[in-house]
C-alpha cells in the first residue's frame, strides 16, 4: 500500500502534515481546557505531581496567579477558535487521503488492465473471465479502502495515541507503565484474530470471483439458457455461490467485530487500576482534580485510537489478501514478448515457412498438438487447412499470429524468424476473421474503425460496401452511428460477419487468416457473406480453415492434417483420388 501511495506523494505528505496539525490542536484542547475548567469552577489552585518539567510548573504558576474570570472569558474565545482550526485541518486531511486512496485504486486498475492486454493467450486459457473482473473491481476496491481509511486511521490515530500517551506520561509515568502491561496481551490476541481475518478474506474474495464468473457466463450465454429453459437451474447455481459468499463475509465480519471489544476490555481493566491509584492521590492532596482529570481523560482517550487501530488491522488484513491476488496477476510473465534485439517485421514476399514445427499447449503433456510440421505458405496464394477436429488447424493460425511460439522448430517470413521481430509489427501484416464474431458495444463506425483507428469516413464507407454491409447499415436507425449492443446482440449472424469482414478490409493486411463462418448462416446471409469473403481474399496471401467445398476448390494448395501432421497435400481433384481421409471429409463434413 505504501508503494502505491508513493505515486501520489504530494497528497500523502499533505495529508500527514494536516493530521499532525489536527492532532496538535486536539492535544491543546485536552491539555489546556481540562485544568483550566477545574481552576474556574472549583477556584482551587492547579497542583502538579512532582517531577514535572520546569516550563510546565511555570505555566501552572502563572495560571494560578490569574483571576478565574479572565480565564473563563479566555476559554470562551479559545474553544471555537481551536475547533475551527482543527476542523479545517481535519477536512484537509480527509481530502488529501481520499485523493491518495482513489488515485491508488485508479492506478491499480489501470495497471491490471494494462497487464491484461500484455499477457499471452495461455494466461486466458487458465483464468475465468469473472475472476479477472473480480480482481479489477472487488480486490482493487479493498486496497483503495485500506489506503483512504485504513492508512488515514493508522497515521492519525497513532499520532493521537502518542500525544495522549505523552500527556499522561508527563503527569505520572508510573501509572502509564501499568497501562503498558496490557499491550503485549492485547497485541497477541489481535494478531491471532487478524490471521483468521486474512484467511477468511481470501476465501470470501474467491467466492466473489465465482459469483462474477457465473454472472459473466449466464449473461453471455443468455440465449442458450432461455432456449433450454434453464433459468431456474442458473438461479439455483447462483444461489449456492451467493450463500457461500454471504457466509464467508459474515464470518469475516464476526472476526473483525471481536477486535475492538477485546482491546477495550483489557484497556478498561488498566484504567480502573489507574483510577484507584490516582484517585487516592487526589484525596490526599498530592494532585489537583483537574490534573488527574486530564490524566484520566488522556488514558481514556487512548482507547479511541487503539480501537480504531485494531479496526485498521482488520482492514489491512483484507487488503493484504487482495494485494496477494492482484500481484498474482501483475507478476505473471507473458510467454510472448519482443526479443531484446527485435526489429520491425517486413511483409513476406516469397513464403511463410514452417520448418519442423512442434507444439503442445500443456508442456507436461505427452501429446503434441503440432508434430514436425513443415510447409511453405506461398505469398499471394490461398492455402486451405482441412482435417478432423483437434488436428491442429487453429493452432497453425495462432502461431502465424504469434499467439503461441513453437516448442520446436522455427517460423519464418521469408528469412525473418518471427521471434526476432516485434509482435506489433508482425500482427500489422496479418488480418484475422474467425467463426467467433467479436464485436463491441459501440457504434458500427467504431467497430469498423477498430481495423484502422485513423480511417477516414470514405475508407469506412468503401470497406462497408466491399463487405456488402452498406445496404443493411443504411437501413439502421442511425446508420454508422447505430450502437449494436453487447457482442453485436442487435445484429443477425450474417450482418455481424460482414462487419467483421469490413473491419478486416479496412486493416488491409498482406496476410489473411480465415476461419470460415458461413456454415451456421441462412442461405441469404451465406450468399452475401461468401461474396464479401471473396472480395476480402482478392490479391492476398490467405490461410483458410475450410468448411466449404467451394473454398477448397479454389485453393492453390490444400493441406490434409491429422494428429498435428500433414499427411497429404495437393489440389482438390488430386486429393479426392489419392487421399482416403480427404475424400471422406469432402463427402461428410464439407458444406456444398
Amino acid at each position: 500500500m505504501i508503494h502505491l501511495a508513493r505515486r501520489n506523494l504530494h497528497y500523502l505528505a499533505g495529508g500527514i502534515l494536516c493530521m499532525m496539525a489536527s492532532t496538535l490542536f486536539e492535544g491543546v484542547q485536552f491539555g489546556a481546557i481540562v485544568p483550566l475548567a477545574d481552576r474556574i469552577f472549583t477556584n482551587k489552585l492547579i497542583v502538579l505531581p512532582t517531577g514535572m518539567p520546569p516550563y510546565v510548573a511555570e505555566w501552572a504558576a502563572r495560571l494560578n496567579a490569574i483571576d478565574r474570570n479572565q480565564i473563563f472569558y479566555g476559554i470562551i474565545f479559545m474553544i471555537p477558535f481551536f475547533f475551527l482550526l482543527k476542523g479545517i485541518f481535519s477536512y484537509a486531511q480527509g481530502y488529501f487521503m481520499n485523493e491518495v486512496g482513489q488515485k491508488s485504486v485508479s492506478d491499480v486498475r489501470a495497471d491490471l488492465f494494462r497487464k491484461y492486454q500484455e499477457l499471452s493467450l495461455d494466461f486466458y486459457s487458465q483464468k475465468r473471465q469473472g475472476e479477472l473482473m473480480s480482481r479489477i473491481t472487488n480486490d482493487a476496491g479493498f486496497i483503495g479502502n485500506a489506503i483512504s481509511y485504513g492508512m488515514t486511521d493508522m497515521v492519525y490515530q497513532s499520532f493521537l495515541a502518542i500525544m495522549f500517551a505523552v500527556i499522561a506520561f508527563a503527569i505520572s509515568w508510573q501509572m502509564v507503565l501499568i497501562v503498558l502491561l496490557v499491550f503485549p496481551i492485547n497485541g497477541f490476541l489481535i494478531y491471532a484474530i487478524g490471521k483468521t481475518i486474512k484467511k477468511q478474506s481470501i476465501y470470501s474474495q474467491e467466492s466473489m470471483a465465482d459469483l462474477n464468473s457465473i454472472l459473466a457466463e449466464t449473461n453471455q450465454g443468455v440465449a442458450i439458457v432461455k432456449a433450454f429453459s434453464r433459468e431456474n437451474h442458473e438461479i439455483d447455481r447462483f444461489d449456492v455461490i451467493n450463500k457461500r459468499y454471504y457466509k464467508a463475509i459474515i464470518k469475516g465480519i464476526r472476526r473483525n467485530l471481536l477486535l475492538a471489544p477485546v482491546s477495550e476490555l483489557l484497556a478498561s481493566i488498566a484504567v480502573v487500576i489507574v483510577f484507584w491509584i490516582g484517585g487516592r492521590s487526589v484525596l490526599e492532596g498530592k494532585m489537583s482534580f483537574g490534573v488527574f482529570a486530564l490524566f484520566l481523560t488522556s488514558l481514556i482517550s487512548i482507547l479511541r485510537p487503539i480501537k480504531k487501530l485494531t479496526g485498521v488491522y482488520g482492514i489491512n488484513q483484507q487488503a493484504l489478501a487482495s494485494t496477494k491476488r492482484l500481484y498474482d496477476i501483475l507478476d505473471w510473465k507473458p510467454l510472448i514478448v519482443d526479443a531484446p534485439s527485435a526489429v520491425a517485421c517486413l511483409p513476406p514476399e516469397k513464403y511463410i515457412r514452417f520448418h519442423d514445427v512442434s507444439f503442445k499447449y500443456e508442456k507436461a503433456e505427452e501429446r503434441w498438438i503440432i508434430k514436425n510440421f513443415s510447409h511453405d505458405f506461398e505469398i499471394g496464394k490461398t492455402t486451405a487447412l482441412v482435417g478432423p477436429t483437434g488436428c491442429g488447424k487453429t493452432t497453425i493460425m495462432n502461431m502465424i499470429l504469434r499467439f503461441y511460439d513453437p516448442d520446436k522448430g522455427v517460423i519464418l517470413f521469408d528469412d525473418q524468424d518471427i521471434k526476432q521481430v516485434t509482435v506489433n509489427s508482425l500482427r500489422k501484416n496479418v488480418g484475422l476473421v474467425t467463426q467467433d464474431m467479436i464485436l463491441f458495444n459501440e457504434t458500427i463506425r467504431e467497430n469498423l474503425r477498430y481495423g484502422k483507428l485513423d480511417a477516414t469516413d470514405q475508407e469506412i464507407n468503401d470497406a462497408a460496401r466491399r463487405a456488402l454491409a452498406w445496404e443493411f447499415i443504411e437501413r439502421m436507425p442511425n446508420g454508422l452511428e447505430t450502437v449494436i449492443g453487447d457482442r453485436g446482440f442487435k445484429l443477425s449472424g450474417g450482418q455481424k460477419q460482414r462487419l467483421c469482414i469490413a473491419r478486416a478490409i479496412l486493416k488491409n493486411p498482406k496476410i489473411l487468416l480465415l476461419d470460415e463462418a458461413t456454415s451456421a448462416l441462412d442461405s441469404e446471409s451465406e450468399y452475401f457473406v461468401q461474396q464479401a469473403l471473396d472480395n476480402l481474399m482478392k490479391d492476398r496471401t490467405v490461410v483458410v480453415i475450410a468448411h466449404r467445398l467451394s473454398t477448397i476448390r479454389h485453393a492453390s494448395c490444400i493441406l490434409v492434417m491429422d494428429q498435428g501432421r500433414i499427411i497429404e497435400k495437393g489440389i482438390h481433384d488430386d486429393l479426392m483420388t489419392s487421399s482416403e481421409l480427404y475424400a471422406r471429409l469432402a463427402s461428410y463434413h464439407f458444406n456444398q
